[in-house]
């Protein structure tokens, strides 16, 4: 099980939560295919995809400890990013060496730790749910692409568009993003005891 290559009991759990959620989310969108059911691939840059049953939908999963996240939708290609900002980390530095220019500046115009680790996150939620998006993942590059947070959108040389949502629970950001549409984003929160059924 891919479940054991993770070191730490609580990095297992999340991996494990994700995709029960994943199969039991794909199979309230498509009645009468059961969880286990749903078989997946993975693309040459390691974006999964559904495999069987063929029904017309893309998804995207993302977890960290405490929170996993899962986007669904049909007619666009869909990523999600899930990241944890409780503990301030050297976000600057990380910033100014990945991200566009301008992103760095907006970490940089915040002077403490805590809130640039704050704005760090909210940015790179949002660059990593676009880069799964995409499909190329961090082959593409984290600069290649600029995103804001007031409003959020983002832009490049390239004339794709992307529809972009994000929410913050607890201490978690979590960020959302659609190829090619005007794509409008639903939560829908899941408790554990929801999945032990098909975990």
């Amino acid at each position: 099980m891919r479940a054991a290559r993770f070191a730490f009991e609580a990095d297992r759990r999340a991996y494990v939560a994700a995709h029960a959620l994943l199969r039991a989310r794909l199979s309230d969108r498509a009645k009468g295919i059961a969880p286990a059911e749903w078989r997946f691939g993975a693309t040459s840059h390691g974006k999964p995809f559904l495999f069987s049953p063929p029904v017309g939908l893309d998804f995207s999963l993302s977890h960290t400890r405490g929170m996993v996240a899962v986007a669904i939708a049909q007619g666009y290609d869909v990523g999600v990013d899930v990241e944890s900002f409780a503990k301030p980390r050297d976000a600057l530095k990380v910033a100014e060496r990945f991200f566009a220019p301008e992103e760095a500046a907006l970490v940089r115009s915040k002077f403490d730790p805590a809130s640039q680790s704050e704005v760090f996150f909210a940015i790179w939620t949002l660059k990593e749910a676009v880069l799964k998006a995409d499909g190329r993942g961090l082959a593409r590059g984290l600069d290649s692409f600029v995103v804001s947070l007031s409003p959020l959108a983002v832009s490049s040389e390239s004339e794709e568009t992307y529809a972009l949502a994000q929410w913050r629970r607890g201490g978690f950001f979590i960020a959302a993003a659609a190829r090619g549409g005007e794509a409008n984003f639903r939560v829908e929160e899941a408790r554990p005891s929801e999945l032990i059924q098909v975990v």
